[in-house]
């Protein structure tokens, strides 16, 4: 019974030291075939590397040409200076995220997409903001967008053809700013959107000057025969706009519009007083 014992405790030490043996050998190959691996994708890495570096100075890719559309306010000049980018520059190494944010930090500029058309070819597509009317400051005239935010300065050479708001010349406004805009202000870029849409009898091209005054509210004047209308201050735009234009065409349908001097919009709540040449009418609704 010993003898047997003790073989059979031999032979399980025997077996016990060739699984150690064998897991350590695996153990070791596992290891060697990660740090071969992590060797070989560290090489690729630098070679890759140094490939692209040497593509960024190719004369291959460097620019020929650079197309940009859907700019009207900035020149092709001012975008080429603000990217940074000229034909020396080359496609595969520039920063695109990096072009469009200094393209877009542009007063004009609401956004902008670049792409590469390779081999040598830089595609810019530029989104302008959208001017809807001038403000008269003392420093001059001031686009507006649609939120009646300003911004840029109105230079004598650019499109000026928009209705001029007046009466704010001395409130604090600064492009570029969060500042808040006055409530007034509000109004006229809910007035004149309701003007930019297809209603023939009083578009937004047929505005010329809205001057503002704290007490009195809004007055307009009309390109096509500048009298005051009076549009008051109950704060209802939409609702003395689609009034407005009821008087308005019925006074192109009897074709007393020549006559007219001045319209009172808020002279009572349901009725419209209509200032003529010979005398003053009344129009209900």
């Amino acid at each position: 019974m010993n003898m047997q014992l003790r073989a059979r405790v031999k032979s399980k030490i025997l077996r016990t030291g060739r699984g150690a043996t064998l897991a350590h050998i695996l153990k070791n190959k596992l290891f060697v075939r990660s740090l071969l691996g992590f060797l070989f994708l560290l090489v690729s890495c630098f070679i890759a590397e140094e490939v692209y570096q040497k593509l960024c100075r190719s004369d291959f890719f460097q620019i020929t040409s650079m197309k940009i559309d859907g700019n009207k306010m900035v020149s092709n000049k001012q975008i080429s200076v603000l990217s940074n980018i000229d034909i020396h520059s080359n496609l595969l190494a520039i920063n695109i995220h990096q072009v469009q944010s200094l393209l877009k930090s542009h007063p004009w500029i609401a956004g902008a997409e670049v792409t590469r058309s390779w081999p040598n070819q830089l595609l810019i597509n530029i989104k302008e903001k959208k001017p809807v009317a001038l403000l008269n400051r003392e420093s001059g005239l001031f686009y507006l967008d649609n939120r009646g935010r300003i911004i840029a300065s109105a230079g004598p050479d650019q499109e000026l053809d928009f209705p001029v708001v007046t009466g704010l010349e001395n409130i604090p406004m600064h492009a570029n700013q969060a500042a808040e805009i006055p409530a007034v202000l509000v109004d006229v870029m809910q007035l004149l959107q309701l003007a930019s849409g297809k209603n023939s009898i009083l578009p937004e091209q047929n505005i010329s000057e809205i001057p503002i005054n704290p007490d009195n509210g809004l007055l307009l004047y009309l390109l096509e025969k500048p009298f005051p209308i009076h549009m008051g201050t109950d704060g209802d735009i939409s609702k003395g706009y689609y009034r407005l234009v009821k008087v308005l065409r019925d006074l192109y349908k009897t074709k007393e519009f020549s006559k007219v001097s001045y319209i009172r919009m808020d002279y009572q709540e349901d009725t419209v007083l209509v200032g003529k040449t010979e005398s003053d009418m009344t129009h209900r609704g």
